[in-house]
């Protein structure tokens, strides 16, 4: 080996064993925030006898057809499936358990994490200020769409995180 060649192979050595001993701060791997695109958002739909939210997972155009199909159950007409390149991309279908006329949900967030995918919900409603509500129900759906991710995450239950926020009625002049 050369004079010069030593010192940096030493270097080299050093700074590929910090890496590997010290990842991260934490020793574990951070979460990821993966941007998503909305498909569809509808207030409601989906099967009427599920009266919690559920999330799928959807990676190919078989379960893509089934659950295009379950998220239109209460439509008079199906509308076209959007065509999805799975090869990139897979769907996380959300249909949200009943809500209050009043209230609306958004996805706002989607996180890769070690423990798998967490996706962030807004549930926002009227505050007590705001006197009795109409008594109607919702049953909202929302599908996005996300870069595909390792089937190790995939495989995890989707872990749905709601956080509710209450919208105050100003008081009547």
């Amino acid at each position: 080996m050369g004079v010069l060649a030593k010192p940096r192979m030493l270097l080299f050595v050093a700074a590929a064993l910090l890496f590997v001993t010290h990842p991260t701060a934490s020793g574990q791997q951070s979460d990821e925030a993966l941007p998503f695109v909305t498909i569809v958002k509808y207030v409601f739909g989906g099967p009427l006898d599920e009266d919690t939210s559920i999330v799928y997972v959807v990676t190919d155009r078989r379960e893509w057809k089934k659950v295009w199909k379950l998220a239109h159950l209460t439509f008079p007409a199906r509308p076209p499936i959007p065509e999805i390149d799975f090869s990139s991309k897979i769907l996380l279908a959300v249909f949200h358990g009943f809500t209050g006329g009043q209230c609306t949900t958004s996805i706002t967030g989607v996180v890769k994490t070690e423990e798998g995918l967490k996706i962030q919900v807004k549930v926002t409603c009227p505050g007590p200020t705001c006197g009795p509500q109409p008594a109607n129900v919702l049953k909202p759906v929302e599908i996005v769409a996300i870069d595909r991710v390792s089937k190790s995450i995939r495989k995890k239950d989707p872990e749905l995180i709601e956080e509710l926020q209450l919208i105050e009625c100003k008081p009547p002049n």
